[in-house]
């Protein structure tokens, strides 16, 4: 008996070193990863790092333990162009993305629908407009409001930079103007700043983000529809364009950030701004 004993003695540390190993070893059914701690980083559409961002973040660094660096808002075609490069972990679109585009990236997921707001000052007496009336007014062929049923003033349009890759003039360029040109525009740097000089000016008219509304500016109907997002839902508004997240052989952490992005906490985070895509 005193040598069965010592048997389940001895088989009994040995057992015990021998999980005391695999501990030590990290043997848990798959090798031991470290976790990756680099922060991660953003470039692109400023409807998605300057709005959607700043709070899903938050949300995800709370959930995940994981960190973000810089997020940038200088548009989506420098977004796109770091990602393709490599200099930041994630990138923006604010349109549609090309074929061109799409071969170039390996991951693109729609997290909701920005409704694009053509934008008057309050005091114009137009409340709507059809598409083919808002190209006539940003091609150049309409200089006047009464051209288009208003008032006998001037017309002024005010555009972001028309070179500087905003993903609202491609996109507006696309769904309104198609092959024809721009005409005469008062460029700016960004979209907030043609919004905030509809509101100095009467004469005045712009496109961008129904996100960067400003009291005093009205957005009008497009072809009878309102920009909400019944319009958007019902297919009867025209003016909208998706918003997707970009990479290129994404790292787990960012691809667990597009995952998140797309669940009922981030989404709701979405909609307050834009159309959720869930």
């Amino acid at each position: 008996m005193q040598q069965v004993g010592a048997i389940r003695t001895a088989v009994r540390w040995m057992l015990f070193g021998v999980l005391g190993l695999a501990a030590a070893l990290g043997m848990s059914g798959a090798p031991a990863m470290a976790a990756d701690t680099t922060p991660l980083t953003y470039e692109g559409a400023s409807t998605i790092g300057g709005v959607i961002l700043p709070e899903a973040t938050k949300l995800f660094t709370a959930k995940s333990g994981v960190q973000f660096g810089a997020v940038g808002t200088a548009g989506a075609g420098a977004g796109f162009k770091a990602v393709v490069a490599g200099k930041v972990s994630f990138g923006g679109l604010a349109s549609e993305p090309t074929a061109q585009e799409k071969a170039q990236l390996t991951d693109i997921v729609v997290i909701g629908y920005d409704v694009m707001g053509v934008f008057v000052h309050g005091a114009n007496p137009i409340k709507g407009l059809s598409m083919a009336q808002l190209k006539d007014i940003f091609s150049g062929k309409a200089t006047n409001w009464k051209d288009v049923g208003g008032a006998d003033a001037p017309i002024t349009v005010y555009s972001e930079k028309l070179d500087g890759g905003r993903a609202t003039v491609k996109a507006f360029k696309s769904m309104v103007l198609g092959d024809t040109p721009y005409g005469p525009v008062k460029e700016l740097d960004d979209a907030t700043d043609c919004v905030a000089d509809v509101v100095k000016d009467a004469g005045g008219i712009t496109a961008a983000s129904m996100s960067f509304a400003l009291p005093g500016a009205v957005a009008v109907s497009v072809n009878g529809a309102k920009p909400d997002a019944a319009g958007v839902r019902s297919g009867a508004y025209p003016l909208k364009r998706p918003l997707s997240l970009i990479a290129v052989n994404p790292s787990a952490n960012v691809k667990a950030f597009f995952e998140f992005m797309l669940t009922p906490p981030a989404q709701a985070v979405v909609g307050k701004s834009f159309v959720p895509a869930k």
